[in-house]
């Protein structure tokens, strides 16, 4: 339960990264890189997210799959 806690917690924080990055770097091809900006912005800040990191990694993915599913990135 623990893990749910801090993953939820960080859903509001993760949904701001995502849309900065996005705006940032707009367009499809390059969510590799953009996942990877994310990763390294969150290490940064608290290390102790790279113990998480798959959980938080399949969480934006989800995220980023609505957000292209309802149009709010255009692609």
């Amino acid at each position: 339960m623990g893990i749910i806690m801090q993953v939820l917690q960080l859903l509001p924080a993760l949904i701001a990264a995502i849309k900065a990055v996005e705006d940032a770097i707009p367009g499809s091809g390059k969510g590799e890189q953009k996942l990877e900006a994310i990763r390294q912005i969150l290490i940064t800040v608290d290390d102790s997210v790279g113990a998480i990191w798959p959980k938080i990694q399949a969480v934006i993915g989800v995220v980023v799959n609505l957000l292209n599913t309802t149009g709010v990135f255009k692609k």
